[in-house]
């Protein structure tokens, strides 16, 4: 089956061939939908959106920072302190327009530095309860219309569409798996014959090589688990074409998940160019994609870019990162509230750490999904209760959308 046809061909066979039509559309409740994004592997907002007037930055990242705008290989002008990686240059139409909103310091309450406990923690929506077994979209489903439907893309059926009924799953297909692995130069093959023999200086080479390369192996799984299966972010781009032709052949399907993966930068990460920007391209690319095969559709949508968490400040051995703890959440659509930053910036200086090591969170991801919730899809403060248990929303955070 060609990979175009896949969502099309599970539409028919799982949710029949529904019509488009404004009538439908009027039938089934809220005509607002939410497409989210998630990221696996933990997204470096600090080079997706580089703080480019804070020296801390460069001191802590050697060969992988990107220059202020106007240098060789820097970013592109977004706002003031801040370059936007080169890579996501389509985003600059939706920032200009108004219509991309970046938070630049999001993410979990309280640092969690184990992929799968991060990601469940942001898919339940209960950071601080391990044991929930439902996710938020799944809640949020039942209190935006009767008969609106869910759409999950996962290899596996996501913990953030389980606990109602109405959520489809779907597993991607004939995708690019998500592969991040450091390509060992020939010069180590030079210094590995060199250091052949018995003596003092090359046994120690040997026994530094074993503990580098047991180093790169438990990375080397961290990376794959990290993943859960997800597709490389390199899928995007076709991905959004699809998700576009399945939500105008069912209208009914007013929420939208799908996991991908490729971004856990332990190795070989880059700045300008290089692994990362790579990755970065597929994904400007991709929500490019999706908001022009939405069209006039994306007035009634919003589109939720997130990630377990970001990473490290300080660049590692292998100019890479790793687990940290703030990063970058965006938000497209036709009523956000864009062409600007959103959350206090806690700056990267060592007293504004998070464990003295990462960003800092200065806006809880559940904030976000409760204006979601009252401001796009105009449900009440009671809704969010049912959606994020036992969650009170802060007042800090400025509006995201319009109105």
């Amino acid at each position: 089956m060609k990979r175009r046809q896949f969502l099309s061909t599970m539409a028919v066979a799982a949710l029949g061939t529904a019509v488009p039509s404004l009538l439908a559309a009027q039938e089934q409740g809220s005509s607002k939908r939410l497409i989210v994004l998630f990221l696996r592997g933990g997204l470096d907002g600090l080079s997706a959106v580089a703080p480019v007037e804070d020296r801390w930055y460069f001191q802590a990242r050697p060969t992988i920072a990107l220059p202020p705008p106007g240098q060789e290989g820097g970013t592109l002008p977004l706002a003031p302190g801040f370059g936007l990686h080169p890579a996501l240059e389509p985003l600059l139409e939706y920032w200009r327009n108004g219509s991309l909103a970046l938070l630049p310091a999001c993410g979990l309450s309280s640092p969690m530095r184990t992929h799968p406990e991060a990601q469940r923690a942001m898919e339940s929506g209960q950071p601080l309860e391990r044991h929930f077994r439902d996710g938020w979209l799944a809640r949020l489903l039942p209190l935006i219309g009767k008969d609106a439907k869910a759409l999950t893309l996962s290899p596996t059926p996501p913990l953030i569409g389980q606990g109602k009924p109405g959520v489809q799953n779907v597993r991607p297909t004939n995708f690019p798996p998500s592969v991040w692995r450091l390509e060992r130069p020939g010069i180590f093959s030079s210094f590995d014959a060199i250091y052949a023999g018995n003596d003092p200086l090359s046994r120690s080479y040997r026994q530094s090589q074993t503990v580098l390369r047991n180093r790169m192996t438990e990375l080397d799984r961290e990376i794959t688990v990290s993943a859960s299966g997800a597709p490389s972010v390199h899928a995007l781009p076709t991905l959004a074409g699809q998700i576009a032709s399945y939500l105008e052949k069912n209208p009914a399907t007013k929420l939208v998940f799908a996991a991908l993966g490729g971004l856990d930068a332990h190795f070989e990460q880059g700045a300008g160019k290089g692994k990362l920007s790579e990755a970065f391209f597929s994904l400007g690319k991709g929500l490019s994609t999706l908001a022009k095969a939405l069209g006039p559709n994306m007035s009634d949508t919003a589109v939720l870019v997130m990630s377990e968490f970001g990473r490290s400040l300080r660049e590692n051995e292998f100019a890479g990162t790793e687990n940290g703890h703030g990063t970058l959440f965006m938000l497209l659509g036709g009523s956000v509230s864009g062409g600007t930053m959103h959350g206090p910036w806690p700056g990267l200086a060592p007293d504004k750490l998070s464990d003295g090591l990462d960003l800092a969170v200065t806006v809880d991801f559940r904030d976000v999904i409760a204006q979601i919730t009252t401001s796009h899809f105009g449900l009440g403060k009671e809704a969010v209760s049912q959606v994020l248990p036992g969650f009170t929303p802060s007042s800090s955070l400025p509006g995201i959308f319009k109105g």
